[in-house]
């Protein structure tokens, strides 16, 4: 399932983040958890620099869709949280991807699509729903290893002062 794979690769990159001398917070350590996205939102803001949300997105593509971040909506930018935040989180997915890109995964529709997500609202920090492929995406380990290498890469952009510079 989604959520099976999302935690998978969750946690091989959380091994990676500990790795590279990072601090790590999970959400969700288990198939049990029972948090609403404001729950996990609130989670994150009060412990976290960064709030990453991995995905796998669910569509009716019959081929690999690639690699893609939950952009912020022109329409909801102005809302007080959102102001204060929605260029670094563009920011953050932007490296996220642009990682992603450099271990070859394919990118969809240049890397963003707008979506109006509940962490995005409520978040007080940067915040990411990276979408790592679809149904028809390679899930075996390797694969997954290789998505969360590139996902520290862009993490490590992220906080590196050449983040400016991305080329999609």
């Amino acid at each position: 399932t989604e959520a099976e794979v999302n935690l998978r690769t969750a946690r091989i990159f959380k091994k990676l983040l500990l790795k590279a001398g990072y601090d790590v917070l999970m959400i969700r350590d288990s198939d049990d958890s029972q948090l609403d996205n404001v729950a996990r939102t609130v989670i994150s803001n009060n412990n976290a620099d960064i709030h990453i949300a991995i995905h796998y997105d669910s569509d009716s593509q019959k081929s690999d869709k690639g690699v893609f971040y939950c952009s912020i909506p022109d329409g909801i930018k102005n809302l007080p949280n959102v102001s204060k935040h929605w260029q670094e989180s563009e920011r953050l997915g932007d490296c996220l991807v642009q990682g992603l890109s450099n271990q070859e995964f394919t990118v969809y529709n240049g890397g963003k699509m707008e979506v109006d997500l509940t962490q995005t609202s409520y978040s007080t920090i940067p915040t990411v729903d990276i979408e790592l492929g679809n149904e028809w995406s390679d899930t075996q380990t390797e694969s997954l290893k290789k998505r969360a290498n590139g996902l520290l890469e862009g993490v490590e952009l992220f906080f590196s002062k050449d983040s400016t510079d991305l080329t999609l």
